[in-house]
C-alpha cells in the first residue's frame, strides 16, 4: 500500500500582489500560533518554508521568542532555512545563489541550525547547472515543484538530477505543488478528491510505495491537530498518511535503488505554469539586479578581500547587510516582476539603498587603501579587480585647486 507522508508548512511570498510590509503583519499571527501548535503537540513539525529572512523579520517583533525558536528547531519540529529567500533560479547570477545560502545557513545557525534540504518551491524553472551550485554550497538534494514533464524528461518524481559537469543530486519533484494538500479536511469529498487523488495522480507514472505530500498553501496557517485528523482520514482513505518532515522523507528517496538520472533544465509547463513571460517585464527591476550584482561580485567582494590583504578594517555585516537588500529582491515574485505597482516600487528602493551601500563601501575601502600607500595628491589609485590582468583604458575624472594641471 501506497503511504503518503504529510509535510506541514507554508509557502510565505515576502510580496507579491501585497507589499512585504503587509506580510510581516500577517506573520505576527500565523508564525506565533505556529510556535504555540507546536508546543502543544509534541508530535508535530511545520516548515516555515525555507527562509531564514521572514523568521529574521518575525523575531524582530518578538526577540522575546527566540529561546522558542530554537528549542523547537532542537527538536526537529520547526524547519527553517537554508535559504535566506525564496529566489528566482533563472534570472539571478549563480554566485547570487550561492550567497543566498551562506547568508541564510548563518542567520539559522542562531537558533539551532538550517534544514539540510534544498527546498525550493516555487521557482519559475530551473537551469540545468543547479545541481552543481548546490553542490557548491554543501548540499546534495533538491526539493522542487515546476518545470517538469513525466512524459518527456523522466516518469517519477524522484531521481538523481546531473548537472553538466560531474555533480549530481538526489531530487524530489511535487508534481502539484507545496498546496496539494492544503486545509487539510477530514471530509470523505476531500480524502477522494484531494489527498487520494494526489496520490493517485503521482503513481499513474510509476507506482511508489511513498509519496511526499507538502500540506499548506500562501501565507498558510499551521494546521491544528494533525495527528488527529489524520487518524480520521486513515479511516477513509485507500492509502495511509502519516507526519512526516523534507529531511526523513529525502532518506526514504535516498535508500531507493535504481533510480533514474537526468540532466538538463526544468522549464516544461506541463503541470504548472512557469510564467515564461516574466522574463520580459518590468526590466529595470532586472537591470537595476544585474548591475548590482555585478557589482558586489566583481568589485565590492574582491576590494573587502584586498582590504583584509593590507590590514584595513571593515565590518563584513556591511556586505552581509548589502546582499541582504539584493536577496530580498530577487525572490521569484519580486524578480521575476509579477507584482504590483507599490511593490515594484519597494523593489527599486531596496536595489538603489544596497547601490549605495556598495559604493560607500568601496569609497572608504579606497580611501583607507590610498592611505596605507601613502599615496601623493598627484597620484591616482586603481585597482583591478578581476582574477586576471588585463589592459585597459581608464577615465579619470580629477579634482583640482587650479584649472592648470602643470601647477601640479
Amino acid at each position: 500500500m501506497t503511504v503518503g507522508y504529510i509535510v506541514n508548512q507554508t509557502h510565505w511570498d515576502r510580496e507579491w500582489y501585497f507589499t512585504n510590509a503587509d506580510a510581516l503583519v500577517l506573520s505576527d499571527e500565523i508564525f506565533s500560533d505556529v510556535l504555540d501548535e507546536l508546543e502543544r503537540h509534541p508530535e508535530a513539525n511545520f516548515c516555515l518554508d525555507a527562509q531564514s529572512s521572514i523568521l529574521e523579520e518575525y523575531l524582530e517583533l518578538y526577540p522575546q521568542n527566540i529561546e522558542r525558536v530554537k528549542k523547537l528547531v532542537a527538536n526537529k519540529q520547526l524547519f527553517i532555512g537554508p535559504w535566506y529567500t525564496q529566489s528566482d533560479c533563472l534570472l539571478v547570477d549563480g554566485e547570487s545563489l550561492i550567497r543566498n545560502a551562506m547568508i541564510g545557513f548563518q542567520d539559522c545557525n542562531k537558533y539551532g541550525g538550517a534544514m539540510p534540504v534544498g527546498y525550493i518551491p516555487d521557482s519559475f524553472g530551473f537551469n540545468a547547472q543547479i545541481p552543481t551550485i548546490l553542490h557548491q554550497i554543501g548540499l546534495d538534494n533538491v526539493v522542487f515543484w515546476r518545470g517538469i514533464d513525466f512524459q518527456k524528461q523522466v516518469n517519477t518524481p524522484y531521481f538523481k538530477w546531473k548537472g553538466l559537469g560531474e555533480k549530481e543530486i538526489i531530487a524530489i519533484n511535487i508534481p502539484q505543488g507545496y498546496g496539494c494538500a492544503p486545509n487539510m479536511k477530514t471530509t470523505q469529498e476531500y480524502v477522494d478528491n484531494r489527498l487520494d487523488g494526489y496520490l493517485d495522480f503521482v503513481n499513474q507514472f510509476q507506482a511508489q510505495d511513498e509519496i511526499l505530500v507538502p500540506a499548506g498553501g500562501d501565507q498558510q496557517a499551521i494546521i491544528r491537530d494533525i495527528q488527529d485528523k489524520l487518524k480520521k482520514i486513515n479511516m477513509k482513505s485507500k492509502y495511509q498518511y502519516q507526519i512526516s518532515n523534507f529531511p526523513e522523507f529525502l532518506n526514504i528517496v535516498r535508500k531507493k535503488e535504481s533510480l533514474p538520472r537526468y540532466e538538463g533544465e526544468f522549464r516544461l509547463p506541463a503541470y504548472a505554469r512557469i510564467h515564461r513571460t516574466i522574463s520580459s517585464v518590468r526590466m529595470d527591476i532586472k537591470q537595476a539586479n544585474y548591475k548590482l550584482e555585478q557589482k558586489l561580485l566583481k568589485r565590492t567582494e574582491p576590494l573587502y578581500v584586498l582590504a583584509k590583504k593590507y590590514g584595513i578594517a571593515l565590518s563584513k555585516e556591511l556586505l552581509k547587510k548589502t546582499w541582504k537588500k539584493v536577496l530580498s529582491s530577487q525572490a521569484h515574485d519580486s524578480l521575476g516582476g509579477c507584482v504590483y505597482d507599490n511593490v515594484a516600487t519597494d523593489i527599486l528602493h531596496r536595489y538603489k539603498e544596497a547601490d549605495e551601500l556598495a559604493d560607500g563601501i568601496e569609497n572608504v575601502i579606497m580611501k583607507k587603501m590610498a592611505r596605507k600607500l601613502s599615496l601623493k595628491e598627484d597620484q591616482v589609485l586603481v585597482i583591478n579587480t578581476n582574477a586576471t590582468a588585463r589592459t585597459k583604458y581608464y577615465k579619470v575624472k580629477i579634482l583640482s585647486k587650479t584649472k592648470n594641471l602643470n601647477d601640479f
